[in-house]
């Protein structure tokens, strides 16, 4: 019997599966990303050094 994601798996399921997507379509539009694409762990801490800084919450 498969056992149910819970909701941090279906988030980061959903995270990987959008980041494979957007390379793609770079790739097929010819693109090539200058940066290293984050992870979605990355990004979010990335965010929160940015609220902290600007103060933003």
């Amino acid at each position: 019997m498969a056992n149910k994601l819970t909701e941090k798996q279906k988030n980061t399921l959903w995270q990987q599966r959008r980041i494979a997507s957007y390379q793609a379509s770079c790739r097929l539009e010819g693109f090539t990303l200058a940066e290293p694409v984050s992870t979605y762990d990355q990004a979010e801490a990335r965010l929160d050094s940015l609220r902290r800084q600007y103060g933003a919450e």
